[in-house]
């Protein structure tokens, strides 16, 4: 009977009450009376009265506190202190669902009066246990990505620390080769004056190198840039060679690329140089100015050309050049204004308005031509005066007296017979007599007869 005893008191006995619902033992049929009398007789009734006026849930403080810690930040995960201080928590906490008449605190146990207390307690556990699996998810996922960054971590480390390796040597290998090559570089500077060999042979050939690449830069861009790169000593042949190769080069690339009326322009200007530099004052100032086919204005140059082929009687003979000039007389050096034309085998002198023939003098019976040195406009045409009529030498003044002169030394070939006086010209008169045209300086311009009946041109200084 003790052991009886023993076993019972370890244990939490159930006390389970059955109601027959009839005396047949038939599903389904419930008879009222045999029911209800079971349960007045059985004491059902005053055991419900006992529960609804009592504590119908009751549990020991460890297990209340185990099963429900989770509901309250003090005691959960752990909790350091008593456990009927950790219920009291859970339940201070949890006002919402225990009111003061709802529960009790007992000596070791915990009692609920309502039912329904203990369910909304089961379903505020049920909802926290979602909330407690996400945490614990969250933070196996955070443990679990901290290893693999911590693994990544650790492959980057080491992957860097011998790619650093790899960097410090190949900078080792170019501060070695860099050391080396300055040395070398240095031999060969210091020894940069003496034929090839392997000690210089590297300075000499980067020598020549960055001559090359300096040159291609800095070459000239026009035929009148005369600069050109320095060169070292040893280049010097092969600077000059290049120089005169660039040089060739621009020309022949210059000339390829002028048009024909360009070329003409130069040829003349050329003629002009070869005649009158340095020989004539008034040169300086026709360089800039382009030559003209004609310095008539307006549609004067066709109405010339169209009088001319009509009068002229050599249907080959073609205009060449046509300026309005002014013609001295061989007797008094009166003035007249006329034109002249030269064609492309003589020169003729018109008159002004109706271009009409005055003279024609085939460039075969052309002796010469004088100029002076001064900056004065007049020119003198000399002519075979025996082949001419005995008329004498043609005295002309122009503006444009270097353009009439180049273009009439190329037509009537006169390269070698245009005389560039200092101080006077003679020139042939009618009848075989002679006149002197002086020159001199003054403070202006001025073209006249002297009393001693010679004409004199003043020029500015």
């Amino acid at each position: 009977m003790a052991q009886l005893i023993d076993i019972l008191n370890s244990k939490q006995p159930s006390y389970v009450r059955c109601v027959k619902p009839n005396d047949n033992k038939q599903p389904g049929v419930l008879n009222e009376e045999i029911v209800r009398h079971q349960v007045k007789y059985l004491g059902l009734m005053e055991n419900l009265r006992v529960r609804r006026a009592g504590f119908a849930y009751r549990r020991h403080y460890e297990q209340f506190l185990k099963r429900y810690k989770p509901l309250c930040p003090v005691t959960w995960p752990n909790y350091a202190g008593a456990a009927r201080q950790g219920v009291a928590e859970i339940c201070s906490h949890l006002s919402h669902i225990y009111t003061h008449d709802d529960y009790s605190l007992g000596r070791t146990k915990i009692f609920i009066r309502l039912p329904r207390t203990l369910f909304a307690t089961e379903d505020a556990l049920a909802l926290r246990k979602h909330d407690i699996a996400t945490r614990i998810q969250a933070k196996y996922k955070a443990y679990h990505q901290r290893q693999v960054f911590i693994q990544q971590k650790h492959a980057v480390t080491c992957i860097s620390k011998y790619w650093r390796r790899v960097l410090a040597i190949r900078l080792l290998q170019r501060r070695r080769k860099a050391a080396q090559q300055i040395r070398s570089f240095i031999r060969g500077f210091m020894m940069r004056h003496l034929p090839i060999c392997d000690e210089n042979q590297l300075f000499i050939r980067h020598m020549r190198y960055n001559y090359l690449m300096r040159l291609c830069k800095q070459l000239p861009h026009t035929i009148l840039d005369k600069t050109w790169p320095t060169c070292p000593q040893q280049l010097k042949d092969a600077s000059e060679v290049l120089q005169q190769m660039h040089t060739s080069n621009m020309v022949r690339s210059y000339c390829k690329h002028i048009s024909e009326q360009h070329k003409w322009q130069f040829e003349q200007k050329v003629v002009g140089e070869s005649l009158f530099k340095n020989k004539k004052q008034s040169y300086i100032s026709s360089i800039a100015e382009p030559y003209a086919e004609t310095r008539l204005v307006g549609n004067q140059f066709d109405m010339c050309k169209a009088t001319f082929k009509r009068s002229n009687k050599h249907s080959e003979e073609s205009v060449k050049y046509v300026v309005p000039v002014i013609k001295y007389d061989r007797k008094g050096y009166n003035t007249r204004n006329r034109c002249l034309l030269l064609s492309n085998s003589a020169l003729y002198t018109l008159e002004e308005k109706n271009f009409k023939l005055k003279e024609c003098v085939p460039y075969d019976k052309v002796k010469s031509v004088s100029v002076s040195s001064f900056s004065d406009s007049l020119f003198v045409i000399h002519i075979d005066i025996e082949n001419n009529g005995n008329k004498g030498d043609l005295i002309l003044q122009s503006d444009y007296v270097i353009e009439i002169l180049v273009k009439l030394s190329m037509l009537a070939d006169l390269h070698h017979r245009v005389d560039i006086a200092q101080t006077s010209i003679t020139h042939s008169l009618i009848n075989g007599k002679h006149g002197i045209i002086e020159f001199t300086v003054g403070e202006k311009t001025s073209i006249g007869k002297s009393k001693s009946g010679n004409l004199t041109v003043m020029s500015r200084m």
